[in-house]
Parts: structure tokens; C-alpha cells; sequence
């Protein structure tokens, strides 16, 4: 075993300790249990009594567990002492929502902080009066609430009940309008930014005839498809040498024989485009459906790139380039501003956005083109 950076002792203990605290934040170890004597669970365990010790201090830190001398070590009743309340969108495991993700980066950060969550789908949550609302605040301890919005705008009824909790509130994956609508603290990819990276990274492999393909959604301002102008798109095709002809730009309704004639119409131009830059993932697949279907080769002819590595885009052929918008690091870094609240959660002040990262993946949908 390779000990660089730390001991076998060391490694030991990590692993007792993470597995205790799962088997703590799963149910498995129910609060108020009684663990076994140290020398029976580090038999049980196959570790040294020193290295439990080092992982049962660490649980005590944490508030998980309790020494009691001469009676033992239980589980805390409490899990931590912060609690934070999760409000998800109905139907937010479904694989292609990104609620999904974001949700399991929630559970992940939350374990390894030491942090209970109480989740509520939102439909639920407004049935509440508000008096249900301040008692399940009272009697779970909740110090702070995620709002995942499926990428969606808020109600101003859901802004208003939350506001009523008089508590810390954080959107994890925001739209350009959450903040100045709500007043809570927005997390938000700069689509600007990203969708710019995408079109430099086109331009990169060599092309030129660039086409955008946007879809109208519903909470978007209009000619504003991912929270720029689309007459800025102009403005990236001079700086990054490209065509500026505006034909190439469509703005369209999620309609599919509107996206079928929008490409066929590129194909018939003089000039037609050999990349096309799409709202999302999903559109960038659904292009290519079509495209085949149209005997067209991609990328020989036809270049994609999507938007938000979402899931399968990796598998088809070509494999999808994109733009991941990190849910689960999203997820962690909403978590972690809950943390430190008192730092920026001021009411009826509304906290400045935060950007979270994004990487460009680069995969073989986009082709490079050689020089003649």
C-alpha cells in the first residue's frame, strides 16, 4: 500500500470514520445507540483500539457521537447541529431534470459536512400554512433552505412564503433574473462566458460559417435564450473572425419540424454552416437525429456542440461536445455559503451572484478543419 502523504494508520482511520458516520447518516446506527465496547467494534472493524479512537474522536467533534464515562459511546440524537431545508421540484429525480444532480451533489456535500437535510418537494411545502411553516422550522432546527427551482422562475408566492421563514435562502442553479425577483442568494453559471468559450473552441478547429440554433423556454426573457443578447452573438462572430450573416442565427419555439426546416434551410444556403452551436444538449442530439435522417455526415459536414453535458451525451456517435455546468460542485458550494450565512444573508438585502465554474469538453462532434 502507498503511504505518501499519510500513514496506513492514517488511511485507517478515514475509513472508520467515514464509515461510521455513513452507517450514522443512513439509519443504519440509530440516534441514542450504544456502540459497542472499543476492544469488540475494533475487532469488528479489523482495526487497532488507537485508530478507533482516532475515528470516534473525530464523530465526537462533529456532534455524531457522545462518550459518556463509564457507560460508553452512543449516537448523538442529534446529527449535527446545523439543518438545512431543501426544496425540490416535483419531479426531481427524473434523469433528465437537472434537480437530479443537483440533489445527489447535496447528499455528498451534506455527508461530508456533517450536515442534516430535510427534504420537501415545493408542491408540498406551499400547502403549509404559515404557522406549519415556523413550527417545522422550530422543530427541526432548520438553519437555512436550498431552493432548487429546475431551472425555472420562482412564483411570487414561493418567494413570499420563503421570505416569511426569515431565513438564509440559496438557489444553487439560478436564471439571470432569480436574484432582482427574489432577493436570495443566487448561484449561477455566466452563461455569457460559456457559451463564448463554446464558439472560441468552434472557431478554434476551423470554422468559420457558424450557425446558433436557441430555443424559446419558458421563464426566459425573450432574444435573451441563456442570459445574453442575441445580437451579441454578432459582435463574438467579428472578434472571433467568423460569418456574421444574421441567417445564421434562429431563435425558435421547442418545436421539432421548426428545428427540421431551420436546418434544411442552412443546408440550401451558398454558404452554409459547417458548425452549429446549440441551446443545449438536448437540441444538439435532437439536431442529429434529424441531420441523419437527412443523410448529412456528422462531423464531416456538420459539426455540434451542446450545452450541460447532459447525461448520454458522451455515448452517441460522434460523442458530444459541451459545456458541464458542474451540478453537483454547484450543489457543494450552496451547501457551504449556508455555512457561513451571517458573512452575507442581511433581509431584504439581496446578496451579490455568484458564478460557479464550468469546463469545455471537447469530444469528436466538433471536427477540426484543415487548412487548404
Amino acid at each position: 500500500m502507498e503511504t505518501s502523504g499519510g500513514t496506513i494508520l492514517e488511511l485507517k482511520k478515514d475509513y472508520v470514520y467515514k464509515l461510521l458516520r455513513q452507517s450514522i447518516f443512513d439509519g443504519t446506527l440509530q440516534p441514542g445507540y450504544r456502540l459497542p465496547p472499543e476492544v469488540s467494534l475494533a475487532k469488528e472493524l479489523e482495526v487497532g483500539q488507537v485508530t478507533l479512537r482516532s475515528a470516534l474522536a473525530k464523530l465526537e467533534q462533529e456532534g455524531l457521537v457522545e462518550r459518556v464515562r463509564s457507560k460508553g459511546t452512543f449516537v448523538s440524537r442529534k446529527k449535527s447541529g446545523k439543518s438545512f431545508l431543501f426544496i425540490i421540484p416535483d419531479g426531481a429525480e427524473d434523469l433528465e431534470t437537472r434537480s437530479r444532480y443537483i440533489a445527489g451533489g447535496i447528499d455528498d456535500a451534506a455527508l461530508h459536512l456533517a450536515l442534516t437535510i430535510e427534504r420537501c418537494p415545493l408542491s408540498l411545502f406551499m400547502t403549509f400554512s404559515p404557522h406549519e411553516r415556523k413550527e417545522m422550522v422550530k422543530n427541526h432546527n432548520i438553519s437555512g433552505v436550498i431552493l432548487e427551482t429546475g431551472h425555472r422562475k420562482i412564483s411570487p408566492e414561493t418567494i413570499k412564503a420563503l421570505q416569511e421563514l426569515k431565513l438564509p435562502v440559496v438557489i444553487p442553479h439560478g436564471l439571470p433574473t432569480d436574484a432582482a425577483e427574489s432577493g436570495f442568494l443566487v448561484l449561477r453559471t455566466d452563461e455569457r462566458m460559456a457559451f463564448y468559450r463554446a464558439y472560441e473552441y468552434i472557431a478554434s478547429c476551423g470554422h468559420k460559417n457558424v450557425a446558433s440554433l436557441f430555443i424559446r423556454m419558458p421563464g426566459e426573457v425573450d432574444d435573451q435564450p441563456r442570459g445574453f443578447m442575441l445580437s451579441e452573438l454578432q459582435d463574438w462572430a467579428e472578434t472571433l473572425h467568423l460569418n456574421t450573416d444574421p441567417a445564421l442565427v434562429a431563435y425558435l419555439p421547442n418545436d421539432y419540424e421548426l428545428i427540421r426546416k431551420q436546418l434544411q434551410n442552412w443546408l440550401r444556403q451558398p454558404e452554409a454552416p459547417t458548425a452549429i452551436m446549440c441551446h443545449s444538449d438536448k437540441v444538439a442530439m435532437r439536431s442529429a437525429a434529424i441531420l441523419r435522417e437527412m443523410n448529412v455526415a456528422l462531423p464531416e459536414k456538420i459539426s455540434l456542440m451542446g450545452y450541460s453535458n447532459f447525461p448520454g451525451s458522451q455515448l452517441i456517435t460522434p460523442a458530444l461536445a459541451t459545456i458541464d455546468t458542474r451540478l453537483r460542485d454547484c450543489a457543494a458550494l450552496a451547501l457551504q455559503q449556508l455555512l457561513k450565512a451571517k458573512e452575507w444573508f442581511v433581509p431584504g438585502k439581496t446578496p451579490e451572484e455568484i458564478f460557479t465554474p464550468f469546463v469545455l469538453i471537447k469530444r469528436n462532434s466538433v471536427a477540426v478543419i484543415k487548412e487548404k
